[in-house]
């Protein structure tokens, strides 16, 4: 065999080589590419799987955790409107009652269970679970909790220029009680660079918290359950406003005029210096105070839900601070009143009022700026009251002839929903 066909011969069988190699490489590549997309496949295919669970599973959760809130309004409902409910949910403070409800809104729509459970007079804790039956043998299952009171007694506040149902929290901030007490009726609280100055007692049903960095000066004495040397204070019930019932002697029915909140809101836009006459000004929903309003209220101002002075600094294009200014008309009621919760806050300029400052819920001093006067004459109540970085000193003065006048003579006020949390299960 000569050289030349030799060589051709080998290049020849090289070549075929080659093909038969890459030929194998593609089919390994192909097979991988392959796999690799089916793993891509499946794993797409679970992951919209368990998408559609969960977006099934967050449906019968939202389903099942309404019918549990539809658990807490019925039971609600018969504190205010069942007679057996409603004497024992005042008279009794270990009361308790149970009902269930099965399929209320058609066949097959789950069940509740609700029950309450006094802590006090007029306190208790409602506890509702909902429950929904799927299909594949499993249960959707939601409780909510919630926290209901309702304010009694005519007693007033006693010696106390302030009073909390529930806690008083008191922080970063500087404030002085004259010629009175104050009283809460769970938790005192002093936190933080707090000055506190109680002309007479400090009186406190459950634990008295000072901090260290605290400076507390109590003209008469420290009475708290934690401490050994002294009796707890004695509770006292918290004073009953009628602010809308059908009663006549409502503050919705004995007001000289009732605004609705837009009819307000307008009145305020329209007026950035608005004077109310009174004797009683009422509005049914919020009353928000903003935008360099200055507001002078001759008498009563009642809000049917939450009043909330300078939260905001501007009103479109009018800014600044607002100004609160309650005078008093003798023999007749003068304040601020809410159903649910009174909050003075940031945008905050002069707080000057005569009369009572009454917080069904909760009530809120917050960041006060410096330069301004604040000052309330007759007396605070709330279910809870909150002191938060006020380092203007805040003045409140005890006048028991104000705060008669400004409470009247209400019996009771109405259920009030004061706190709310649910849990999964």
């Amino acid at each position: 065999m000569s050289l030349i066909p030799w060589f051709i011969a080998e290049i020849i069988d090289m070549k075929t080589s080659i093909i038969k190699n890459h030929r194998g490489i593609e089919l390994i590549m192909t097979i991988l590419l392959m796999t690799t997309i089916m793993f891509l496949a499946v794993y797409l295919l679970d992951a919209a799987l368990i998408e559609n669970r969960i977006a099934i599973s967050q449906s019968w959760g939202a389903k099942t955790y309404y019918l549990a809130e539809a658990g807490i309004q019925e039971m609600v409902w018969k504190l205010k409107n069942d007679a057996a409910y409603k004497q024992n949910f005042e008279t009794n403070p270990s009361w308790t009652i149970t009902f269930s409800r099965t399929d209320p809104f058609g066949a097959g729509n789950g069940s509740y269970t609700v029950t309450i459970t006094n802590t006090s007079l007029a306190h208790g804790t409602i506890i509702s679970t909902g429950t929904i039956g799927l299909n594949n043998g499993a249960t959707s299952q939601r409780i909510v909790e919630t926290a209901v009171f309702r304010a009694m007694g005519q007693a007033g506040i006693g010696n106390n220029a302030s009073y909390a149902d529930g806690n008083v929290d008191i922080a970063l901030s500087n404030i002085y009680f004259h010629d009175g007490g104050s009283h809460s009726n769970n938790v005192y609280n002093i936190k933080l660079l707090s000055t506190v100055n109680v002309d007479e007692n400090l009186n406190v049903v459950n634990q008295y918290i000072e901090s260290w960095l605290a400076t507390v000066n109590v003209g008469g004495r420290i009475y708290a359950a934690n401490d050994p040397n002294k009796p707890a204070a004695a509770p006292i019930q918290m004073p009953a406003i009628d602010f809308d019932s059908t009663d006549a002697n409502s503050l919705k029915n004995r007001a000289t005029v009732v605004y609705t909140q837009a009819q307000f809101d307008t009145l305020m836009q329209n007026n950035q210096n608005l004077t109310l006459n009174g004797p009683i000004t009422y509005v049914d929903g919020d009353i928000n105070v903003y935008g360099a309003q200055t507001l002078v209220v001759k008498g009563l101002l009642a809000a049917g839900r939450d009043f909330n002075l300078a939260s905001s600094r501007c009103r479109g294009s009018r800014c600044g601070n607002s100004h609160l200014t309650v005078t008093r008309i003798a023999g007749q009621r003068s304040g601020i009143f809410a159903k649910r919760k009174v909050n003075f806050d940031l945008w905050s300029g002069n707080i000057n009022i005569t009369g009572v400052v009454y917080a069904n819920d909760q009530f809120n001093l917050l960041s006060l700026p410096l330069g301004f006067t604040n000052s309330i004459t007759g007396g605070l109540i709330g279910r809870k009251l909150t002191i938060t970085s006020v380092w203007l000193p805040i003045n409140i003065y005890y006048d028991n002839s104000i705060i008669n006048e400004a409470l009247g003579v209400s019996s009771i006020s109405p259920v009030m929903t004061v706190e709310h949390w649910e849990e999964e299960y």
